[in-house]
Parts: C-alpha cells; structure tokens; sequence
C-alpha cells in the first residue's frame, strides 16, 4: 500500500477519533481503513492504536509516530509547493555547461539578460572545454560545439562556430604577408592544442581541403586567450574563432589573414535531457536563448542585404 496515504489515513483516525468519521474524509470504506492501519502496524510489528468498541486511544509507539508522521507530511506539502512553483514560474537552481570562450564571450552576457528578466533563478555556468556527461555532472543545459554523438539529447542548433587565421600588423610587417596557402608553412603558426590533431591544420578554401603541416611550437599556452594574446604581441598567425578575435580585428591589432581559407565551420547546439516535465526555469533558459538566437539571424540577414 500506498506508505503516505496510509500515514495520512492513520492522522485522520488519530485527529477524527474514529475510523468510521477517517473513512468518510478520505472517501473510503471502512474496511479500507483498517487495511491502512494494519499494513502501518505491520511495519513496526506493535499496536499503534487501542481499540474497543466504545473508544480508542493511541499507545505510546503510536503516539511517537504520529508526532513524527505530521512532520513528515508538513514536508512532503512543503515540497509539492515548492516544486509546483517551480514548475509554474521559473526559480531556483539552473546548472550550465559551456567551452570556455563561447561560454565567456556569448553564454555569460546572455545569462545575465536572463536574469534580469527572472530574478527567482541562480544560475551557474561552468566554463570547461571538456564535454560534461548532463546526468552524471549534474547540468541543466549545455551548450556543444562540433557534431553530436548522444543522440538521445534534445538538441537545439544554435548556429555555426568559425575559425579563421589572423596575425598582428607588426608579425606582417615584419615576417610578409602570405599571398597563397602554400605561403603558411613558412610562417609561425600558432595553433589551439584542442584543435589541432597529428600537428597539421585542415583547412578548406578553393581547390577543397589543404592539410597545413604545424613546425614544433616555440610557445605552448593552454588556454585560447593566452594564444590571442600572443598574436596580438606579433608572435605569428594564429587560428582561433572569429568570435575571440571580432574586438581584435575591429581595433586593428589584428587582421586577417588568408579569408577564403578556414577550417569548416563547426555547429553549435543547445542540449538537454529529453525530460517533459522540466522546471520552468530550464524551459524559459532554451526558449530566451533560441529567441536570441533568432534575433541574432534576423539582424545578419538585415545587414547582409
């Protein structure tokens, strides 16, 4: 039997003072009563009520239980409360997981509109390159770049993730600008130890796919901004996204490099576990990044017409 409504059928008789008065509140048999007190005294293998037919009285085990049955149902409703609000208006705990530099340059300023619009929510984002398994690492949402493999995500795309080569005006003046892809392989190549795989760059321009052989790095850096920075110091010419090198190249500290080479651009999704009944926090998240996502399209089209 069902162990909190046969909790709740004992508190009734207790408060009621009779099955017959706990039977017709919770629109069962009498019958059904006794079942539920029975399968309690069962458990504990004691008598939780003394019954006759003129009165009942709890003994002292049932007394410590009911004492402690109430608290447990105080819960269960404070709880059912809790998780129906948050069912209904979005609140409590959001989980994130994202690269580190889509995640700081994209993801972090689009929590904060978030926020600002549901103030019941705290969020936190985990900026890490590694791809976090949602159920065991315990994320909400997760942002993805490149192709999916758990297929049994809901996934969401989100657009395309571009790399693109660029070197700072003093490497060029000083090294030359290369004229052709051939040209690269004479150069200080800077490369993100992620990407690159067997030390070789594969990019795509025409004529199709160019494997660029990388020389054995001067300068290792772990972390995309240290390699930007790099570049921006006239190290070389660096492969990196566009989206971390946009302020770079708007203000001239760097400049492209090659534009119609570039590795194939790579899909960026939004993914989450295939759960129906998901808090409302966690559906107003998916739908205020895809209606930015959707802003973002329309603002492309309107400046490339």
């Amino acid at each position: 039997m069902d162990r909190l409504t046969s909790i709740a059928v004992f508190l009734s008789v207790v408060d009621l003072g009779s099955f017959t008065a706990a039977a017709e509140h919770h629109a069962i048999s009498g019958t059904m009563v006794a079942k539920h007190i029975n399968a309690l005294e069962a458990q504990f293998q004691t008598r939780l009520l003394h019954r006759t037919t003129r009165r009942m009285a709890l003994t002292e085990v049932g007394a410590l239980l009911a004492e402690r049955y109430r608290r447990i149902l105080a819960d269960v409703a404070e709880a059912q409360a809790v998780a129906h609000t948050s069912a209904v208006s979005p609140s409590g705990r959001l989980r994130i997981s994202a690269p580190v530099t889509y995640g700081s340059l994209k993801v972090a300023p689009l929590l904060a509109a978030y926020l600002e619009l549901y103030p019941d929510v705290q969020a936190e984002l985990v900026l890490d390159n590694r791809k976090v398994d949602l159920i065991e690492d315990s994320f909400d949402v997760a942002f993805r770049i490149g192709d999916l493999k758990d297929e049994w995500l809901v996934a969401r795309p989100l657009g395309l993730y571009r790399t693109i080569l660029a070197a700072s005006p003093a490497y060029l003046a000083r090294y030359g600008c290369p004229h052709g892809i051939e040209d690269l392989c004479s150069h200080r190549l800077i490369g993100y130890p992620q990407w690159q795989s067997d030390d070789v760059w594969t990019l795509h321009g025409p004529g199709g796919d160019y494997k660029i052989p990388l020389p054995s790095p001067r300068i290792r850096i772990n972390h995309a901004a240290g390699l930007r920075e790099a570049c921006v110091a006239g190290f070389g010419i660096i492969l990196q996204s566009s989206l971390a090198l946009k302020a770079d190249l708007a203000a001239g500290r760097l400049v492209p490099v090659l534009p119609d080479y570039a590795p194939v651009p790579r899909p960026i999704t939004l993914v989450h576990l295939p759960d129906r009944r998901m808090t409302a926090s966690l559906r107003a998240f998916i739908a205020f990044v895809s209606q930015a996502h959707l802003s973002r399209s329309s603002e492309g089209e309107r400046s490339n017409s």
